[in-house]
């Protein structure tokens, strides 16, 4: 039978996942900044839900390091201990589960983002958040990279989730398989 959040994830699984994880895992990260800075994006708040140590947001602040940082996983402790200094120094962390985290927004938002993230959630839990995204949150652009539906493994799980919920409220402008491995599409969506 399938685990989800704390019976699937350990404290020790941010090791993993911060700025020792593998090259690979860091390409993914500058993918998806790369992404941001062809699209002229521009950031004054970020926030990055399930985001771990935080290496996506390390990255994204190299190259806006004006903007305010918002993230959110299931234990804060291994996950501060495995991010870079220089995000741990301007980040808020909220700790907690992604259902709970994501009752509380944060207003103004420029960019919400979800990598590798939702696909972890069971189908109910992520389109609660799907929904609160949209009609809560509603952040200028979402940066999504979750696996595609033809590869999605429920009994690993990696799940696929209805995503075009989201173009009601915001425009795809920018859509592509990941570099690392196609098996991940990446969506850039901006507010309507």
């Amino acid at each position: 039978m399938a685990k989800f959040d704390k019976d699937r994830f350990s404290p020790n699984y941010q090791s993993t996942v911060g700025m020792n994880a593998s090259k690979k895992l860091h390409k993914n990260s500058i993918e998806l900044l790369n992404i941001l800075e062809e699209n002229s994006v521009t950031l004054n708040s970020v926030f990055e839900l399930g985001s771990g140590p935080g290496r996506n947001l390390h990255y994204i602040l190299e190259k806006f390091p004006d903007a305010r940082y918002y993230c959110s996983d299931l234990f804060k402790d291994s996950s501060l201990k495995s991010m870079s200094k220089e995000l741990r120094n301007v980040v808020e962390f909220i700790e907690g589960d992604s259902e709970d985290v994501i009752k509380f927004p944060i207003e103004n938002l420029s960019l919400f983002l979800s990598s590798d993230h939702l696909m972890h959630l069971n189908y109910p839990k992520a389109d609660f958040i799907i929904d609160q995204i949209n009609s809560i949150w509603k952040p200028d652009y979402i940066l999504l990279r979750e696996i595609i539906k033809e590869y999605e493994t429920p009994e690993y799980p990696r799940l696929f989730h209805n995503y075009d919920k989201f173009l009601k409220f915001y425009d795809k402008v920018y859509e592509k398989h990941s570099e690392q491995d196609n098996v991940y599409f990446i969506w850039l969506l901006k507010r309507k």
